[in-house]
């Protein structure tokens, strides 16, 4: 407040009703649970009342607008703030906003449980929205705290808390003998509970329209590749999935990360590795199998840039300095393919959303990504996915929400 008698006022005012409930804070600490009064003469004053509210998550923000600004007070149903107040201010209405706060408070300080409470209120094996939000934060890199993870506990036991995150997509490919499965999502989730049961926790989370499933591996590998028994289950889920149900997965698979604070690079690594040409198996793409040397990243990354042209493995070569033999031969031992697969490869990963959101011609579509004929663009994609283009085109992607 500007005014140090309304600052004063207001202190008389609180003194009356709340004698012994209140007390003035001097130095907010970001943390602290406290009102904020704060009063808007000037339109930037809303900015800074949006900065308090991000600096002070845990606080009410309280603004007190000035008389000739109260058009805009639908400012402050945008920042989703409980209370206003108009100048001049009238003690009647001061009063009662913060009679109505403060209990408001009490009655949510006195159901908030602790996680001593809430673990044993909650099953271990319960799948519960503490649980769901705790790793989802944990894979967004928001949790760095290890007394929010020792705090876990309460609802995930420790040999549950995940160290390999997989970045799941896939489609349903129906047919006449086979009706098409409704609910994918729950499908997919239960056929890998079924071939994991008892020998890995697992955990799923529908994340930015992807599916993850998040993975306990046992301690003594430090990659899913050096777990055969794991690799064996995995593909063999995949295959019960297109079997049984249509339903065909692709995944990116991040590395192994014993330090819980550190599985968001794990859940970084899988989407990196979707996004990427597999070297063997179509379904899984593993982050651990992309080069690590910088200049074939940079001959990768010329090549996402220029799919559509006609390019050579001589143009790459050159672009990273380096011959053609020794670049085709370093090429195929960092990516597990020769350049004209991985080339062809790219591209067709580039021509998947046009068959799936746009309505383009496979001439159109062939040609757009640099494929020189439709025909070849068409016996490339089936040797390489399974299906034709236009087969793929009828499939219907799921989208896991």
């Amino acid at each position: 407040m500007e005014s140090s008698f309304n600052k004063q006022q207001m202190r008389d005012w609180l003194k009356e009703v709340l004698p012994n409930a209140l007390e003035e804070s001097k130095v907010p600490k970001p943390k602290d649970e406290i009102i904020i009064f704060y009063e808007v003469n000037r339109l930037f004053d809303w900015v800074k009342v949006n900065r308090l509210k991000r600096n002070y998550p845990n606080s009410i923000i309280v603004p007190i607008v000035t008389e000739h600004l109260t058009y805009s007070t639908g400012i402050a149903i945008e920042l989703f703030l409980p209370a206003l107040l108009i100048k001049p201010l009238q003690k009647s209405k001061f009063l009662r906003i913060v009679k109505k706060l403060y209990t408001s408070y009490q009655e949510k300080k006195a159901s908030t449980l602790t996680m001593l409470e809430l673990s044993q209120q909650v099953s271990q094996h319960h799948t519960s929205p503490f649980r769901e939000a705790f790793l989802k934060r944990l894979i967004r890199g928001e949790i760095d705290d290890e007394q929010e993870i020792i705090q876990s506990a309460s609802f995930l036991s420790t040999n549950c808390i995940p160290n390999i995150v997989f970045l799941i997509q896939g489609y349903i490919d129906g047919n006449d003998k086979m009706a098409i499965p409704h609910d994918a999502s729950s499908i997919i989730t239960h056929v890998f509970r079924q071939h994991f049961a008892d020998k890995a926790p697992l955990s799923f989370l529908h994340f930015e329209r992807y599916l993850l499933l998040l993975m306990r591996i046992p301690s003594g590998y430090n990659s899913f590749k050096h777990w055969s028994e794991g690799e064996t289950w995995l593909s063999e889920a995949i295959e019960t999935l297109k079997k049984d149900y249509c339903i065909h997965l692709f995944m990116g698979v991040g590395g192994v990360f014993q330090d819980t604070m550190q599985v968001k690079e794990s859940y970084s690594q899988a989407r990196k590795a979707r996004r990427k040409p597999p070297i063997d198996n179509i379904h899984i793409r593993y982050y651990e199998d992309l080069t690590k040397h910088a200049q074939l990243q940079k001959a990768i990354h010329y090549i996402e840039e220029h799919y559509d042209e006609q390019i050579t493995i001589s143009d790459v070569a050159k672009y990273i300095n380096f011959s053609p033999t020794h670049f085709s031969r370093l090429f195929k031992k960092e990516t597990g393919r020769n350049f004209v697969d991985y080339v062809a490869f790219t591209r067709i990963i580039k021509t998947l959303p046009f068959l799936r959101k746009f309505d383009y011609t496979i001439e159109k579509i062939s040609s757009t990504c640099g494929f020189n004929t439709p025909n070849y663009y068409s016996l490339t994609f089936k040797k390489y996915v399974g299906i034709s283009p236009t087969d793929y085109r009828n499939t219907k992607e799921i989208v896991f929400k």
